[in-house]
């Protein structure tokens, strides 16, 4: 499950990656044209298409860059980024986007090479193409291009693809009412560890938590918040209630947490527990803040469902969900659903109904050995 998990992750975020790569250099090269009409870079590369036509060229030039620019996001990932110097890796990024717009112009200029001659450096040199104003101005376009590429998809990954596309279209400028799950996520006894390994290690043991959690990515979970050594989880209605996913995902972190015990004992010395609260309801999605904008979630639900995660500790329960989502569900059977005393949430006239989540243990069937 552990293998499966891992693999979902990593072909959902190349997916994710080439598909928003793709979408962006069709948009950033048909833009080039449209404001330069310099149609000499967009050629049939190697002559891999069988009809000339420009728009193919372009498409298939945005296709090469998108093959490219994927690989780098696996290249520059999340892992590798956090042991290596800020500084040289931006100036190898910036070397990385010259360089492949160097290749395109290079291969544009001449177009009867083959990719073997192209490898022959002897051939290379002497085919190197005279620098005009029309290259320079597509080395520029290209760099700012790649730098708009890399801010659009930070904000991208920050705020949601439902988010962005609704900041994008100018949406979020007035509050809109939308009916969310939240789940509000967090580390048993942090204080303590916090305390026990240092702020510098500690703050290493939240980045390989946090990495853990993009296992709920595969059940459509998106973390809207960091909190501390915790997070906050949303789900679009549909896509929480359908197969169980919000609850699916929490276990589901719980078993890749789980699987990486010797990790965490060997670096830390423990293994990290964690306790989640969850709720449904309508939040009003808006805009904020003139200097720094974000993207906010205001209402009764998201504050309700944090004080449902605060009464795991008293209950001493791991996953604790609110009577409101226990209806919503239509599939009841794959967990235990144990009701619990009504909560007299702080600021609430109303006592809440309270249900804690516990997974089947299935059995497993042993093989009869036949003599």
């Amino acid at each position: 499950m552990f293998l499966k998990e891992k693999l979902k992750i990593w072909f959902s975020q190349i997916f994710k990656s080439f598909r928003y790569h793709l979408i962006y250099w069709n948009l950033a090269l048909f833009f080039f044209l449209f404001l330069t009409d310099d149609q000499s870079v967009f050629i049939n590369y190697f002559g891999l298409l069988t009809k000339e036509s420009l728009y193919a060229n372009v498409v298939f030039a945005s296709v090469i860059i998108t093959a490219l620019f994927s690989f780098l996001d696996m290249f520059f990932s999340d892992r590798i980024m956090r042991f290596s110097p800020v500084r040289t890796l931006g100036f190898l990024r910036s070397l990385l986007y010259l360089a492949l717009a160097f290749g395109l112009l290079y291969l544009a200029e001449n177009k009867k090479l083959d990719l073997r001659t192209v490898l022959d450096y002897s051939v290379f040199i002497e085919h190197m193409p005279d620098f005009e104003l029309r290259h320079i101005r597509f080395l520029v376009y290209f760099y700012f291009a790649c730098i708009a590429n890399s801010t659009f998809k930070e904000m991208y990954r920050k705020i949601g693809v439902g988010n962005f596309l609704n900041w994008f279209f100018g949406r979020l400028d007035k509050p809109r009412e939308e009916k969310k799950i939240f789940m509000f996520i967090d580390m048993k006894a942090s204080t303590a560890k916090a305390e026990l390994l240092g702020h510098e290690k500690f703050s290493r043991l939240v980045q390989d938590v946090f990495n853990d959690m993009s296992v709920l990515y595969n059940y459509h979970g998106e973390i809207y918040n960091y909190l501390g050594d915790g997070a906050v989880v949303t789900w679009d209605e549909n896509k929480g209630l359908r197969n169980n996913n919000c609850i699916r995902s929490f276990f589901a972190f719980l078993r890749v947490i789980e699987r990486r015990s010797r990790y965490y004992r060997w670096r830390y010395g423990f293994v990290p527990e964690f306790k989640a609260g969850l709720h449904i309801g309508k939040v009003m999605v808006l805009q904020v803040g003139s200097i720094r904008r974000d993207i906010s979630y205001n209402g009764d639900t998201i504050n309700t469902a944090a004080r449902i995660e605060s009464q795991c500790n008293e209950l001493k329960k791991n996953l604790l969900i609110s009577g409101v989502l226990y209806e919503a569900f239509d599939e009841k059977d794959s967990f235990i659903f144990k009701q619990l005393d009504s909560l007299h949430l702080k600021g609430k006239r109303r006592p809440l109904p309270v249900y804690s989540v516990q997974l089947k243990k299935t059995k497993r069937r042993r093989k009869k050995k036949t003599v």
